[in-house]
């Protein structure tokens, strides 16, 4: 076809025009769609440029796009890692709530009493903790944190138990095991320091004395010597235990030659509250009897403790010393102002004159009155005579009950001043009267019309023969354990005195019994 074809060219030329007949034909009858394909083409056209404008938006956003697609991962990277955390723990439900309840469980055990348990729980929950966080190279979970955190106040909780029960009455195997327990609390959470064991000691000893106070507390006060006896009791049982225990626990008292510190400071501070005691409540004991009484349990409570080192019998004797030379020398100062004012209102008129007898001849006293026993008879013949001497006798028999050699000295200096204070008191008197003792003339006149001067001679005189004699030898008996002690008792003192002040006469006193009442 093809040579066909090559043959004719009028032929092709023919069916060129033919074609371009119809194709002109076709356009013609087919114009519109020229048309619409030009419009078309506009808005393609206008289409593109809009799209090249879109597409240049796009990339220019494109980078932030970017950005937030490598935050988004990240994000889910997140999620995905705390959903495989959140999958974790509830894969784990059952073991983190036994972690979660074991503050619950230390406390339970603290509030029954079970110290051991709780030490075991403690000891255990550390242990795990431990094991965690040395295993961990990531920081600690903050859940772990919260729970050691819960744990350590439990511990805390635990150790103020162990203080309290300390403060309770307890026996020495119980003692022990809560120092014990206090050691491995201690121990728990951090290093013991080096000077663990005096705090230790300080702390025992304060609730152990927490414990002492609460029982002194309970005993009533109504009665003040009910009261000291108790407390005397009380103190003597709870101090030998305290520190029965305290040895127990911690060792003998002395370490390495040197002195318990805690202990001895403990024993300073608890005597010391017992002489607080006793200053306050032996001055309400009005009977010699209840404070000999509580002197003598008092020393024997010094003395049985001084075998465990805490003898304070020393101390509390020289508070006895003080309490009773006061109460003497109030007694005798008392004795003596009652003396001076019944002898200030003692007149020859007055219905109780100074002398209510008269002289008599008595050739051998009684046996009693020679040895010191009894008060002379010639003492009966002056009623303010023999008044003051009821109260020196009083007070000499209240003295019985408590004659400590050791006060033999002050009381007699307190003594001897007594005596001086009676001797001033009848010169005094003459002073004030303006009279001078002197011997009456007749030995039989009646003591009722004797006047004055002969009345106060007569009382000068048996004062110095039978009264002061008498009192001397009332207060050397009361320690008559170890004769010899230094005294400050001086009669020749209290002649001389009477001589100073006139009322002896030097050459009549050398004969002193020839004329008696």
């Amino acid at each position: 076809m093809h040579e066909e074809v090559g043959g004719q060219p009028w032929r092709l030329e023919r069916r060129i025009d033919d074609i371009s007949e119809k194709l002109r034909g076709l356009a013609l009858t087919n114009y519109h769609v020229f048309v619409q394909s030009q419009q078309c083409s506009q808005v393609v056209a206008t289409e593109l440029k809009s799209l090249g404008t879109n597409v240049a938006a796009v990339e220019a956003h494109l980078p932030g796009l970017q950005t937030q697609c490598k935050h988004l991962d990240a994000s889910v990277q997140g999620a995905a890692k705390n959903n495989a955390e959140i999958q974790y723990l509830l894969s784990h439900y059952a073991e983190l709530m036994e972690l979660l309840e074991i503050p619950q469980l230390i406390d339970g055990c603290i509030a029954n009493d079970l110290i051991e348990d709780a030490l075991e729980a403690i000891q255990f929950t550390k242990k795990l903790f431990d094991q965690s966080y040395s295993q961990q190279k990531t920081p600690r979970n903050v859940i772990l944190v919260n729970l050691v955190t819960e744990v350590q106040d439990a511990t805390t909780a635990l150790r103020n138990k162990i203080v309290q029960k300390l403060r309770e009455d307890l026996s020495l195997a119980t003692c022990l095991h809560m120092v014990a327990y206090l050691r491995r609390v201690d121990g728990l959470w951090k290093i013991l320091p080096v000077d663990y064991d005096q705090h230790l000691k300080v702390e025992f000893l304060a609730c152990r004395d927490a414990w002492l106070t609460k029982t002194v507390h309970g005993i009533p006060t109504s009665d003040p010597y009910t009261y000291l006896m108790q407390v005397i009791d009380a103190k003597r049982t709870s101090w030998f235990d305290m520190i029965t225990q305290y040895s127990a626990i911690f060792g003998h008292q002395e370490t390495n030659g040197q002195v318990d510190a805690p202990l001895c400071a403990w024993a300073i501070r608890t005597v010391s509250e017992l002489s607080v005691i006793l200053d306050q409540v032996l001055p309400k004991l009005a009977d010699f009897g209840a404070i000999a009484n509580v002197m003598e349990q008092m020393l024997f409570f010094g003395g049985s403790l001084g075998r465990v080192g805490v003898d304070f019998r020393g101390i509390v004797l020289v508070q006895f010393q003080s309490h009773l030379v006061h109460r003497l020398t109030t007694q005798w100062t008392d004795v003596v102002d009652d003396f001076e004012v019944a002898l200030g209102g003692a007149k020859q008129t007055s219905t109780t004159p100074i002398m209510i007898s008269s002289f008599r001849n008595l050739t051998a006293p009684a046996a009693a009155a020679a040895d010191g026993t009894a008060p002379p008879h010639s003492l009966m013949a002056f009623p303010i005579l023999a008044q003051l001497t009821n109260g020196f006798l009083t007070s000499f028999n209240d003295l019985r009950l408590c004659a400590l050699l050791s006060l033999q000295h002050r009381l007699s200096q307190h003594l001897q001043i007594a005596m001086v204070r009676v001797v001033e008191a009848i010169a005094k008197y003459c002073h004030q009267h303006g009279v001078v003792p002197k011997a009456a003339e007749s030995t039989d006149a009646a003591a009722a019309k004797a006047p004055l001067e002969v009345q106060l001679y007569k009382l000068a005189l048996v004062l110095y023969t039978d009264w002061i004699p008498f009192i001397v030898a009332c207060f050397d008996k009361l320690f008559t354990r170890q004769p010899g002690l230094p005294t400050a008792l001086d009669k020749d003192a209290l002649t001389q005195l009477m001589r100073e002040k006139q009322l002896l006469d030097p050459e009549e006193t050398m004969a002193v019994h020839g004329n008696i009442i």
